[in-house]
């Protein structure tokens, strides 16, 4: 049986390439796909999904438009690859009426969403509004697996950062979690070699999917000195699509609130500060296993 998903998402190149996999791949089914604000304007992402899902054969799946601002404070703009406009043709298909968070409650409340995991791979700020709509949705949404944060480091992983009220209830739900961060993204390069593999398979979700790819890697190796480009929010349905294609390991997470220079930081204290488990983190990915998963995706 194929594993049900909710992509959650802020369309620039990785989220793009998220639901192209998503879509494609033989053991997953892209149940919805839902824009919100984060790397660009909200008018740029729902147009960015629109025109990803059409050229990449998805236009059967549904879109419902999220939130346009964070819960509090103001919108922060990513860079890069991140706020392009995708270079696809004008979207034949339209959003549906229902808003994304009016979405996530009738659906998971009404039962169909049993066995659905939801996949935020931007802000958290649709699921925190629904949260606050419909509490019931903890006992609801089976699990979370969420591209976003990082353990090891002392800065802010951009979709924290983006809305860190938001990502603070959600990590405080009691929601099942797996939080696939920046440890397990940046490791995860693709090379110009995996990019002209990936054109090759020739289906036109591939060439899709090569063409974002490209655009990754130039930017990141040209502008930012990366070895590779780096596909991140990919790696999250990689992980649902073959659990152990990412190692995890049980940790307390807490998303600083007030820093004046931490504020959206998930913080994951060890030793004496260490408290109860609250999700499961990635620590690893197998990098080769993972271009794999990719070009199975894809044909």
């Amino acid at each position: 049986m194929k594993q049900k998903v909710i992509l959650d998402v802020d369309t620039g190149c990785d989220d793009a390439v998220a639901m192209l996999l998503a879509g494609h791949h033989a053991d997953t089914e892209l149940v919805a796909a839902l824009p919100v604000h984060g790397n660009a304007p909200l008018a740029q992402t729902l147009d960015n999904t629109l025109r990803l899902l059409c050229a990449g054969k998805l236009e059967h799946v549904p879109v419902y438009v999220g939130a346009d601002y964070p819960l509090i404070g103001p919108i922060i703009a990513g860079d890069g690859d991140q706020i392009i406009k995708l270079p696809f043709p004008e979207a034949t298909i339209q959003p549906q009426e229902k808003h994304a968070v009016n979405f996530l409650i009738d659906y998971y409340m009404s039962g169909e969403g049993k066995d659905t995991i939801y996949m935020p791979v931007g802000p958290l700020t649709n699921l925190a509004l629904a949260l606050r709509i419909e509490p019931r949705l903890k006992q609801a949404i089976p699990q979370i697996v969420t591209m976003g944060g990082a353990y090891a480091t002392s800065f802010a992983e951009f979709n924290i950062r983006a809305d860190p009220e938001a990502a603070f209830i959600a990590y405080t739900s009691g929601i099942p979690i797996k939080m696939i961060g920046l440890e397990v993204t940046d490791v995860a390069k693709v090379m110009q070699s995996d990019v002209d593999s990936i054109r090759a398979i020739q289906t036109p979700w591939a060439s899709a999917a090569a063409d974002i790819m490209e655009i990754v890697v130039d930017i990141h190796t040209k502008h930012f000195g990366k070895e590779g480009g780096i596909i991140f929010d990919a790696c999250a349905v990689a992980a649902v699509i073959e659990p152990s294609v990412v190692k995890t390991e049980p940790m307390h997470v807490d998303i600083e609130l007030t820093g004046t220079y931490t504020r959206g930081c998930t913080v994951a204290p060890r030793g004496f500060d260490a408290q109860p488990a609250n999700m499961d983190v990635g620590v690893s990915i197998d990098r080769e296993r993972f271009i794999e998963i990719m070009h199975e995706g894809l044909m």
